[in-house]
């Protein structure tokens, strides 16, 4: 029995020897990295941890025509563009309208105002107050929103032109739209909201090598705010694991001249038609729609 007791007692005394001996774990020690080790004693400098991201939005406007991309000055045999009361064969204008009439687009200018995202908890984030859109320039077709707030953004709105609030004559002197876009005094002052101009083919009362020129101007007229508000619904979480996304708003050029109203192209001035600019404030809730990439 005494021989035992000896054996034992010399067993334990070498496993502790060799336990002291034993080097202690390294690792991390930090239990909020994510590559914590809870068996490290020795913090060993490898800790790692999720590097905050921050979010870059893009808005992108983008055009189209009965749902095919817009393309600036198209229809003439010649490859010429059309010109005022020069002649353009009916087949070569690109695009139709709800009224059957050829036409295509030689410019297109539009103010867009007032661009907010919304939050599921109600806020609000205004990210740009006006952007002007020139269709001939790509430099005008997006605009970047750097490190933009974290949170939940559930809808998207802004104002199609200029609100009474804003459209003021000489406001934005200091804006490349200023000379552009400017309203005539004389029918209440301010900015234009759109210039949509181009060519097209009379129905009736010419022959259908006519081509004559078209104008849709909308803006406030005679002190009438003609200017409307769209919003969509949106999911756009952003966190510190989201880099880049983008929101497309897209102009559906053919609706402004459909629904509710059906609209006739015509070479008559609409800008103090004061029963055209309703009109196309009322179309123009379906011209514009949101995509999230």
């Amino acid at each position: 029995m005494r021989q035992l007791f000896i054996i034992i007692t010399f067993l334990v005394i070498i496993f502790t020897a060799c336990e002291k001996d034993k080097a202690p774990i390294s690792g991390c020690t930090d239990s909020t990295a994510f590559n914590y080790n809870s068996d490290a004693i020795v913090d060993d400098g490898s800790c790692e941890y999720n590097q905050s991201v921050s979010t870059n939005l893009t808005i992108d406007f983008t055009q189209t025509v009965n749902a095919n991309n817009l393309i600036l000055g198209l229809g003439c045999l010649d490859g010429n563009e059309c010109l005022p009361d020069h002649a353009c064969c009916l087949g070569t204008l690109p695009y139709t309208n709800n009224a059957g009439q050829k036409y295509n687009i030689k410019k297109l200018w539009y103010l867009i105002s007032n661009i907010t995202l919304h939050t599921e908890v109600g806020t609000e984030n205004l990210i740009k107050n006006i952007h002007f859109i020139d269709v001939s320039d790509p430099t005008t077709l997006s605009f970047l929103v750097s490190d933009l707030e974290d949170n939940n953004y559930t809808s998207i709105s802004y104002t199609i032109g200029l609100d009474t609030t804003r459209n003021t004559s000489n406001e934005y002197v200091n804006e490349d739209f200023h000379t552009k876009m400017f309203w005539p005094e004389l029918m209440g002052g301010g900015y234009h909201y759109m210039k949509l101009e181009g060519n097209y083919i009379k129905l009736e009362g010419g022959s259908n090598n006519d081509a004559p020129f078209y104008n849709t101007h909308t803006g406030g007229t005679m002190g009438v705010d003609y200017s409307f508000n769209h919003s969509d619904e949106i999911s756009l979480i952003t966190d510190n694991t989201t880099s880049e996304v983008s929101i497309s708003i897209n102009m559906e050029v053919n609706n402004w001249y459909q629904n509710p109203n059906s609209i006739t192209l015509s070479s008559d001035g609409i800008m103090s038609n004061m029963t055209m600019q309703i009109q196309l404030n009322e179309n123009g809730i379906d011209v514009f729609s949101t995509l999230i990439n």
